[in-house]
């Protein structure tokens, strides 16, 4: 009874009778091409069209997860274990000047002005968000690392990354009690790629060049470049790519 436990008992005391791929996403976890995925394939007994839409049984959506204890929970699709974080920030955004007295409101208008905004659903991803900082506040350095819970996860179709500047520090209950300046904003398709992200984003301000390359608040394209050319050259140290010269190599460019 575990899966049933994480998502809820109350479903079927809901009042409607049927829920919609988006409402039935969000409550199982995944993304609504996993659901258009799992109804093609016909693994959800219980989906009905109406009106040209599918649609889901309210009243046996909890027994049917919890026949599902032990299985495996529908997969994201492909992981990208190469996925780097200009990657994710050329599918995101770099934004400026975000206001906001506290980080309630600085991730307010963070989200109101998500690329794709119309297909995220912002109220679910921001709910996530804090909750997963009350737990693990991600502030170091003056720049905070922002990913969504396990506990109520909200997917995107692509792994995005928005790295966003505060037009005034703000307390976010930092570790190292300092004010956060920027914002790094994962908005994953599956966990794996958030925790891919992290790791590289934690791994990247233990450079001496991150946080400067952070705080110059360049332009996007400046921004986007030096990001690359940091993940290559820490990325790629020890693996032995490239012909071998003798001394230390030269330094690194991009296109």
């Amino acid at each position: 009874m575990a899966m049933l436990d994480q998502f809820g008992h109350n479903w079927t005391k809901m009042d409607k009778t049927f829920i919609d791929v988006k409402e039935m996403a969000r409550r199982m976890g995944v993304s609504e091409k996993t659901i258009y995925r799992m109804v093609n394939d016909n693994r959800i007994p219980f989906a009905v069209k109406i009106g040209g839409q599918w649609r889901f049984r309210i009243d046996a959506l909890a027994g049917w997860l919890s026949r599902q204890e032990g299985s495996a929970m529908p997969e994201e699709g492909a992981v990208n274990s190469n996925i780097s974080l200009h990657e994710a920030l050329l599918q995101g955004a770099v934004l400026y000047r975000i206001h906001g007295h506290n980080r309630d409101e600085a991730v307010d208008e963070l989200l109101s002005i998500l690329p794709y905004s119309s297909a995220i659903d912002q109220k679910a991803i921001k709910v996530s968000i804090l909750a997963r900082e009350s737990l693990v506040p991600t502030s170091m350095n003056a720049i905070a690392y922002m990913g969504i819970s396990f506990d109520q996860p909200v997917f995107v179709e692509k792994t995005m990354v928005l790295l966003a500047f505060l037009e005034t520090p703000m307390d976010f209950k930092a570790l190292d009690g300092r004010k956060t300046e920027a914002i790094f904003l994962a908005l994953p398709a599956n966990f794996a790629e958030q925790n891919i992200i992290e790791m590289k984003l934690r791994r990247l301000s233990m450079e001496q060049e991150f946080p400067k390359i952070i705080s110059s608040r360049g332009t996007r394209k400046e921004l986007l470049h030096n990001i690359q050319a940091l993940e290559r050259k820490v990325f790629t140290k020890g693996q032995g790519h490239g012909p071998k010269t003798g001394g230390n190599p030269g330094p690194r460019t991009t296109d």
